[in-house]
């Protein structure tokens, strides 16, 4: 039965394009406020088929860059991102975690930094 070999290798085939379009969305320049560290961009530049995020976030508080990578590392200045579905968590190079969803042009959601910052964080396409 060539054709049903031939219908199930194809959709096989799309299970990584559906995971590139669902973190197409995220793909952009984002811009926002961090309460308590600085104003923010979040330029993301790719969303592998895994879900992990490439790019990089901006801080104007002393010009900080730090990029993503496969993990969180305060040394290299790195971050984690990774999308699922409509949201996306970051590991912070410098402590704290970004939750976030995506709802149209924004990505809203709370940056939480140990026991002692829980702020309301959203970011805008620009």
């Amino acid at each position: 039965m060539p054709s049903r070999r031939g219908f199930t290798a194809g959709l096989l085939a799309l299970v990584p394009l559906q995971a590139i379009a669902q973190g197409a969305g995220f793909v952009g320049r984002w811009q926002g406020d961090v309460p308590g560290i600085s104003a923010a961009r979040l330029i993301i530049t790719a969303v592998r088929p895994d879900g992990l995020v490439e790019g990089r976030m901006e801080f104007d508080l002393q010009s900080f860059v730090s990029t993503f990578g496969d993990k969180p590392d305060s040394v290299k200045n790195t971050n984690r991102g990774i999308v699922s579905g409509s949201a996306l968590v970051i590991d912070s190079a410098l402590g704290g975690k970004y939750e976030l969803n995506l709802e149209g042009g924004r990505l809203s959601g709370v940056y939480t930094r140990g026991t002692t910052l829980k702020v309301p964080i959203t970011f805008t396409r620009s």
